[in-house]
């Protein structure tokens, strides 16, 4: 079981023992140190600590940085690193920081397999990383505001429509959301909101989810040997 952007209000250790009886593992994701902390406490099987450069759903501070802090704040649970990553140095780095593995989210999104229109994914493969932004929009058009969360999403033209007019769009977000639905749907780049990575300018390629994974595994053996993290 996944979660993540847990409210205050929440009681994660009941919520993780249900799993727990259920026979499922949990993860949790944060982006900050304390909430790592407090999924530690309330049983989390392992805590994904994500950066700010990943898609969708972010805090504000970069991988780099929130790995090995959340690594260090609650050994021995184990951390997965997320955020920035869509290649097999960025796995590489990621147990260089003291991660036991790394999640992508943005790199399997080009997938054959991903289930969503293909101009979405040739964006992917067209961006070179820096047309995105963090705001909050989507939440308020979907009216799912999470705390402490915001997204990144391409900068496009639903984007550049509302941004500045949070108030406008808290009134009018059904109208606003089902339009970029629907948009989503159609394969409308340009009016709905599409949660991306920084990673996109990484990505060159739409491939089967199988064989990026093997390449990511390989590429990062390659460069961890030596390290005394790989044989």
């Amino acid at each position: 079981m996944s979660t993540a952007w847990a409210r205050a209000d929440q009681p994660l250790a009941e919520y993780f023992t249900q799993a727990h009886d259920a026979g499922a593992k949990v993860l949790h994701m944060v982006s900050t140190v304390p909430e790592a902390a407090r999924a530690a406490e309330a049983g989390a099987d392992a805590v994904v600590a994500q950066g700010t450069e990943g898609g969708g759903h972010v805090g504000l501070m970069g991988t780099m940085v929130l790995v090995p802090m959340v690594a260090r704040a609650i050994a021995p649970v184990p951390v997965i690193a997320a955020g920035g990553l869509a290649d097999g140095a960025g796995l590489a780095a990621a147990l260089m920081l003291g991660a036991q593995g790394a999640l992508f989210g943005t790199r399997f999104l080009a997938t054959t397999e991903a289930s969503i229109p293909q101009a979405y994914k040739q964006l992917l493969v067209d961006s070179d990383g820096h047309n995105t932004v963090v705001t909050e929009l989507p939440d308020i058009a979907n009216s799912t505001v999470w705390p402490g969360a915001y997204a990144r999403i391409e900068r496009n033209r639903f984007y550049e429509t509302w941004a500045g007019r949070e108030g406008e769009l808290r009134y009018r977000h059904v109208e606003a959301a089902a339009s970029a639905w629907r948009a989503l749907e159609a394969g409308d780049t340009d009016n709905a909101f599409l949660y991306t990575g920084q990673t996109a300018g990484l990505i060159d390629t739409i491939e089967p989810a199988g064989v990026i994974v093997e390449r990511i595994v390989t590429d990062a053996s390659e460069r961890l040997r030596g390290t005394g993290l790989t044989d």
